[in-house]
């Protein structure tokens, strides 16, 4: 069970990837509710110098560099020192936060998903679509990719260059390690997070389609994918 956290300023959020978990970035599930205008509180500001926030439900706007964007589901608004974000909600907003240092200053990016659909950023990763909006050069210190899984698949995997936490917010299945397994639950309103902290190899067993939030540090470069028939599991 995770614990509740003020990570806003007024709102409260689950910590999902703490520091303890030692991947090189934080993740939050957070619930802005209507009416609701947050700003990451100033003690997380002073500790992390890198700030993403994807919208997995609702609708609001979010100012950024003196801007209003539009956010919805698929949206996504990043930034590092000294910009920051603050999130006003119309309706009651579920969105996911990740925090990181190793940002580049001053970096800006408002992107949604349905825009990198077709593009350089839309990649086949192997068993799956992994849409990346945010990789190396957007100067943030981490990746995120909305990673799909194909349903009915098995994929040995191994990530010899980064950390990786993945955030399942729907699909079933299971990851298997050596000697341990775990089901992929998004039943009911919940979700599962598989954090890899030792650059161990392991299998995405996939049931039923899944998404998740795939968060690298480092970040990826944007153009790796995996080879299915290695015979062994495939890494980059």
């Amino acid at each position: 069970m995770s614990d509740s956290v003020n990570l806003f300023k007024t709102s409260i959020s689950r910590h999902i990837v703490t520091a303890s978990d030692e991947v090189g970035h934080l993740l939050f599930d957070s619930t802005i509710k209507a009416g609701t205008s947050d700003t990451i509180a100033d003690d997380y500001v002073a500790l992390y110098s890198g700030q993403a926030h994807y919208c997995l439900e609702g609708r609001g706007t979010a100012r950024l560099g003196g801007a209003l964007h539009n956010i919805g589901p698929g949206t996504l608004i990043a930034a590092s020192l000294p910009n920051s974000v603050e999130i006003i909600a119309e309706t009651d907003m579920r969105v996911c936060t990740i925090l990181g240092n190793d940002s580049l200053p001053g970096q800006a990016v408002v992107r949604s998903l349905h825009e990198i659909v077709g593009t350089e950023r839309d990649v086949f990763w192997g068993n799956g679509q992994s849409r990346r909006l945010l990789v190396r050069k957007d100067g943030l210190g981490f990746a995120l990719c909305i990673t799909f899984g194909n349903a009915n698949t098995d994929s040995p995997l191994q990530y010899r260059n980064h950390f990786e936490s993945c955030y399942y917010v729907s699909g079933s299945g299971e990851y298997v390690w050596d000697t341990n397994r775990h089901p992929i639950d998004t039943g009911e309103g919940t979700s599962t997070v598989f954090i890899m902290n030792r650059n161990d190899a392991h299998r995405m067993v996939v049931k039923d389609e899944s998404i998740c939030l795939s968060i690298f540090s480092p970040p990826i470069e944007g153009h790796e994918s995996h080879n299915m028939s290695a015979g062994s599991s495939s890494s980059y």
